[in-house]
């Protein structure tokens, strides 16, 4: 990677936080928790020189490869580009901070696995919005599903995707993940398996989408309202803030969600559970 880099001109950028995996084995420990059975789509961000994206494509039966960065985007057109099962998309996997960039959701359409060697500021939200998209497929069949993602990403993020009620780990993220999947940590990464080396490990991860458990949300703006709300002020009790919230539903409307859920008002976000949180979403959709 170092040469190929080298060779055209090209340096890795903190702007688009390039930390490349380039151990070997931690790679192949990365597409063995994968499952791939040659099938499927399979959607992965920041392919850089085309490392992984070799690996992978004898695996899957269409690869969609998304790169930020024009200049690593011509590297790998120019290695793999001819190979009929990749499409190559230039740009950014996001459209804003709150959608996925249609162009990449048309070419994954209708399914995808998402793997991936996350850029570290893209993780959390890429990720969300997989989950939002997944849950819109499953109730309206009007977004593409994305049946399981494997990624590495820094280890707290991961901590934070698996984090529990009542831990300092469990946050908005925690919720959405535990109600719309299952969350399976892998093998920890050290700093050294990357270049440039972060300054922190790595941990790969699995997130399978639950369809049967997303089915029971009714309205996931409701969910994802009351989230936002309740974790705004995380240290203060709930009750006090659903009050003064500035949320379409009032607060009477919130209140009586508190009591359906089985929620005190001195109860504060980080105490309540994801079920918790889905029935008082639920309430306020009804």
């Amino acid at each position: 990677m170092k040469r190929l880099l080298s060779s055209a001109g090209l340096a890795p950028r903190k702007r688009y936080g390039q930390c490349f995996l380039v151990d070997r084995n931690l790679m192949n420990k990365l597409l063995a928790v994968t499952g791939l059975t040659g099938e499927e789509t399979v959607l992965e961000v920041g392919p850089a020189t085309g490392a992984m994206t070799e690996d992978l494509l004898p695996h899957c039966k269409k690869l969609v490869a998304v790169e930020i960065d024009t200049g690593l985007a011509e590297v790998l057109t120019e290695r793999l580009g001819s190979d009929p099962k990749l499409t190559i998309i230039v740009g950014d996997v996001l459209a804003g901070k709150h959608a996925i960039e249609p162009a990449v959701l048309e070419a994954v359409a209708p399914a995808a696995h998402l793997i991936s060697n996350l850029p570290y500021n893209i993780a959390t939200p890429l990720l969300a919005e997989c989950l939002k998209n997944s849950w819109r497929a499953v109730t309206s069949g009007d977004a593409v599903r994305f049946d399981r993602m494997t990624f590495t990403v820094q280890r707290e993020v991961a901590n934070r995707f698996a984090g529990e009620a009542g831990s300092g780990d469990y946050g908005p993220i925690s919720v959405l993940m535990s109600l719309l999947g299952t969350v399976a940590p892998g093998p920890l990464v050290p700093a050294t398996a990357f270049w440039p080396a972060p300054k922190v490990q790595s941990q790969i991860v699995r997130i399978d989408f639950d369809a049967e458990r997303a089915r029971e949300i009714v309205d996931l703006q409701a969910l994802t309202t009351i989230l936002t709300a309740g974790f705004g002020q995380r240290r203060k009790q709930i009750g006090s803030i659903f009050r003064k919230a500035d949320t379409p539903y009032g607060p009477d409307a919130l209140a009586a969600a508190l009591a359906t859920a089985g929620v005190t008002p001195d109860r504060r976000a980080e105490t309540v559970a994801p079920e918790q949180f889905a029935a008082m979403a639920n309430a306020l959709a009804k």
